[in-house]
């Protein structure tokens, strides 16, 4: 190890790593892990591996033995010649809705709808759950089955079942049905699938370590030298990358209970550091805010961080150094400051280079973080490391040497919603060879219905002929067509808040208001309070004409703005409940008469005098689906001769 990997190692330390730790070599054993293996080897033959692989009908082995490594070729070769045009199966499941099935097997077949084939009864032992796990998964997915009163299974609820079948074969899935009422669901079934990886991982290493050891005790000198390639370049093998600190705690624990560790090293520590302040679960703040907002942002919310895990017989070891952990759990701000960026001195990803699973919860949240750097955490997966850190290269897999590891590699994706951001980031890096399912949903009438106050709302379509000019387009639009509408009149020309999802936009307008000396106050997710709250007081008062307003602050935020009576949106949210909570910010008392209409020139107006106008382009279709309902946004982005469409 050279002077700047000390210099990183020790940076590691601080934010959270174990002080200390050394790299340890992937083949290498606690001596309670040799204890729990020699139990389970009384009885074992000393197969070799592709006697192993041929007679094992567990999933894990079929998909990630060194025997696949030959019939990885043609499959490879599909996944790259068919790029992001994979011919797919579509059709509906009664649980899981729409379901769009990816099969390198299907890239010549024709897309058709199919029936959804029935599935079998699932259970622990079927799905070749380890023994150790089986044992307390009832408890831990115990308040999951109570909350769904549908469940006719006493080990899965009925999503459950529906999906721990495509995910034990190791496909990837995008899902993008998740909410508030499933996530716990979803989060116990993908700890369960990722604590049995790493056990079965690491029972097998040290299974066929046992067998080298055996022979190297033969006297025999005649005796073949077995082979075993079971590992990769380094020991981490499951990342799960989550938004904040809140949910880690709940992943943590559902891996203690499952995993029956008798000890957990560094608990105490990871609860100081990851749970909540009594302050913050206690903030009166919050008291009026929206009960996704209440999930989403409740106890600790810090989004830097990264805890690596070791598991041994009976332990659970958090804080391990990441070289000797097993799962690594971290956000993509957190990994990004380890990665580093080209030319920096400090920069450390070989970690990433093994890994065979990889979770991404609350994918959407991500949205309102730096995106790039989840992206950024994809492209160094699976790359070569530029170490050794303590390999054993006869036991590394052909397809890990031959650079393939990100074809076998199993990715899960679970969204709220689906945007281009996270359909983008699916197609681009999930090249699995066992194929995906793309999981969605359609929407009969959209977060539209949940609009309170009787106001006109008139969508208006961009015409623009490709994605690159959409932006150029809605704002030239913006500015020639919508803006002097709402200056013409007396009416709209104050109180008009202008909503805005792109930070980018959001600079463009203000820059824009500025140069043309416009009346208007700008809030955005980099405003200070002081100067939010000096910006509301104007707006309020009706001493400015209008405000920019951007969605990631509304998505942290969650402020009713008071003295709105016209809103436009500049863009449609990603989030489908903004579009209601902004409109029913219009039925908010605003003050008195004197303030409502000390610029508006008309001391009678009513609160009925309001108004709502939202911009979209046909690039804006899944968005449109969200609030308006999937049939009506198809034909709102594709109808001809009509670019202006009016609810009530």
């Amino acid at each position: 190890m050279d002077e700047d990997d000390e210099e990183v190692d020790a940076d590691d330390v601080e934010d959270g790593e174990t002080e200390g730790a050394e790299e340890e070599e992937e083949g290498s054993a606690d001596e309670e892990d040799l204890e729990a293996i020699a139990e389970e080897q009384e009885g074992s033959d000393d197969s070799d591996e592709e006697e192993h692989y041929l007679k094992s009908k567990d999933t894990f082995d079929r998909h990630f033995s060194d025997m696949v490594t030959p019939l990885l070729a043609p499959k490879v070769a599909v996944v790259e010649l068919a790029g992001n045009k994979w011919k797919s199966v579509s059709y509906e499941d009664p649980v899981l809705k729409r379901v769009e099935k990816f099969d390198t097997d299907n890239v010549e077949g024709q897309r058709k709808d199919a029936k959804t084939k029935k599935n079998k009864r699932m259970d622990l032992e079927s799905l070749m759950v380890k023994q150790r796990i089986q044992s307390h998964w009832s408890e831990v997915n115990k308040s999951a089955l109570e909350s769904s009163p549908s469940s006719t299974s006493k080990i899965f609820t009925p999503l459950q079942e529906a999906l721990i079948e495509p995910i034990n074969e190791y496909r990837d899935i995008l899902f993008s049905n998740r909410s508030m009422q499933n996530a716990k669901e979803i989060r116990n079934i993908y700890t369960l699938h990722a604590l049995n990886h790493v056990f079965k991982t690491r029972d097998r290493i040290l299974k066929n370590s046992g067998k080298l050891q055996r022979h190297q005790q033969n006297p025999n000198p005649s005796a073949v030298v077995p082979e075993f390639r079971d590992q990769g370049f380094t020991r981490p093998k499951v990342l799960i990358i989550l938004p904040f600190k809140n949910t880690v705690v709940d992943v943590v624990e559902s891996l203690i209970a499952l995993s029956g560790s008798t000890q957990q090293d560094n608990k105490k520590r990871f609860f100081d550091e990851f749970g909540a302040d009594e302050d913050q679960e206690d903030d009166p703040k919050n008291q009026d805010r929206p009960a996704d907002f209440l999930e989403t942002f409740r106890g600790n919310i810090d989004d830097h961080f990264r805890v690596g895990i070791k598991f041994t017989r009976k332990t659970l070891k958090l804080y391990s150094d990441f070289y000797s952990a097993d799962l690594i759990l971290a956000s993509p701000l957190g990994l990004k400051t380890v990665i580093g960026a080209d030319g920096d001195k400090k920069r450390d990803f070989d970690f990433l280079a093994s890994i065979e699973m990889v979770i991404v919860d609350q994918t959407d949240d991500m949205l309102m973080q730096n995106w790039d750097h989840l992206e950024t955490l994809f492209e160094y997966m699976n790359l070569i490391p530029k170490d050794a850190h303590g390999c054993d290269f006869s036991r590394v897999r052909n397809w890990s040497l031959d650079g393939r590891a990100k074809y076998v590699r199993q990715t899960l994706l679970f969204s709220n919603s689906l945007t281009p951001e996270i359909n983008a980031l699916f197609k681009k890096f999930s090249r699995n060879v066992a194929g995906k399912l793309r999981i969605t949903q359609a929407y009969e009438s959209g977060s539209i219905v949940d609009v309170v106050p009787l106001v006109q709302q008139s969508f208006n379509r961009i015409e623009t002929r490709t994605l690159v000019q959409a932006d150029e387009n809605r704002f030239q639009y913006f500015i020639n067509q919508t803006l002097p509408q709402l200056r013409r009149s007396a009416v709209t020309q104050t109180h008009t808040m202008i909503f805005v999802p792109s930070y980018f936009d959001f600079v463009r307008l203000r820059n824009y208001f500025t140069e043309n000396k416009y009346s208007f106050a700008a809030i955005c997710e980099y405003t200070t309070n002081a100067n939010v709250s000096r910006a509301r007081s104007s707006f309020f008062h009706g001493e400015v004409s209008f405000l920019l307003y951007t969605e990631r602050f509304h998505y942290f935020r969650r402020y009713n703005i008071r003295g709105t009576f016209h809103l436009t949106f500049y863009g449609l949210p990603d989030h489908p409940q903004f579009y209601p909570e902004m409109l029913n910010l219009l039925a908010l008392p605003a003050g008195t008469e004197k303030s409502r209409s000390k610029h508006v020139g008309a001391t009678g107006l009513e609160d009925r005098a309001m108004s709502c106008t939202a911009l979209f382009t046909k690039y804006d279709l899944l968005k449109l689906q969200r609030i308006v309902g999937t049939e009506r946004a198809s034909s709102m982005c594709k109808q001809e001769g009509r670019d202006l469409f009016v609810f009530t």
